[in-house]
């Protein structure tokens, strides 16, 4: 495994050097960095619905599209990001497990009672510390996550937006009541202790290396930068007119099904939500288009494809239902 020392704090630069390392360098690489203020939007979020623009803009808060889905999150230079790349392999288990554990481990040794849970979370005294995301290329997968050494409440609390569906028969109140921080915990500040999570990945995984990048890799990672993360196509999509738009919270996430609808057949369609998958959700609303809105017509159009390769948890059946139980709404 190798060290990436990345002293960059622009979060467009971060991910583009992640997604050059996971498409370009074959060793397992790990890294420890960190944003300034920034709001990261997963990747199949509708990012008009996270989060409130006008705040972001009055407070200069960048605003990312990451590679991995999720959900959307504040970060700033009170807290800190970590990477891993490496192949993946199917071991039956939750996939986010394998790369969380050292992080867990790294706690647990500063006296932390740090555990995993749910799908995606470290947490503590019940409250989330760290929160991770996949995203998967050929037959290798990055990981990252956040940890919340410390945290801007205010910025959160004002720049972030809850799904209300996400809420319904929850006693979550927002974003900020559910969260904790570490520096509550350790005497150390946020500098020490990503040199202290650095020396303790090192350990666990035996890095003696520290890669830098040549020149020709630095001009590459900023020509995705460029093309890809400067580029608001791409953070913030393109506003379509819908005429039919609603949520549906499951287990596995919360799910946005976003159609043009005319005499009965889906001529557009998007997918969107905090979940993860293993395919390009496009690929799977493309399949919906062309189709009437109703439930052969949809079995039919998912015949030879598994819907959980697109949203982990989900079930054909289950997607179908969620379809053709569109609700017509005002264009979203």
């Amino acid at each position: 495994m190798l060290l990436i020392e990345n002293p960059s704090t622009d979060p467009s630069y971060n991910h583009a050097l992640e997604e050059y390392l996971l498409k370009n360098v074959r060793e397992d690489v790990f890294m420890v960095w960190q944003n300034v203020p920034t709001i990261l939007i997963g990747r199949n979020q509708d990012a008009r619905c996270e989060y409130d623009a006008d705040y972001a803009e009055e407070k200069g808060i960048r605003v990312v599209r990451r590679l991995s889905g999720g959900g959307t999150i504040y970060c700033d230079l009170k807290n800190l990001q970590y990477t891993l790349i490496a192949p993946f392999r199917d071991e039956g288990e939750n996939p986010f497990l394998k790369f969380a554990s050292p992080v867990v481990d790294a706690l647990r040794q500063l006296g932390i009672d740090a555990e995993f849970t749910g799908r995606n979370d470290i947490t503590v005294e019940g409250k989330k510390v760290s929160g991770n995301a996949q995203f998967r290329y050929e037959n290798r997968v990055l990981h990252h996550g956040t940890l919340l050494f410390d945290v801007d409440m205010e910025a959160i609390s004002k720049a972030l937006r809850p799904n209300p569906v996400k809420l319904v028969n929850k006693q979550i109140q927002s974003v900020a009541s559910r969260i904790g921080t570490l520096s509550e915990y350790v005497r150390m500040d946020v500098r020490a202790f990503m040199e202290y999570l650095k020396g303790h990945f090192m350990k666990h995984y035996g890095i003696r290396e520290t890669y830098v990048l040549r020149e020709d890799e630095l001009r590459e990672v900023l020509r995705i930068k460029r093309e890809r993360f400067d580029s608001p196509a791409w953070n913030l999509g393109v506003r379509y007119r819908f005429t039919h738009s609603y949520d549906v919270h499951h287990p596995f996430g919360m799910i946005g099904y976003r159609l043009e609808v005319a005499e009965g057949v889906i001529r557009h369609a998007e997918i969107l939500g905090d979940f993860f998958g293993d395919r390009d959700i496009f690929e799977l609303a493309q399949r919906l288009e062309g189709n009437a809105l109703e439930r052969g017509a949809l079995v039919r159009c998912l015949e030879g494809i598994r819907a959980g390769d697109y949203i982990h948890g989900m079930e054909n059946e289950v997607l179908i239902e969620d379809v053709t139980t569109a609700r017509t709404t005002d264009a979203a």
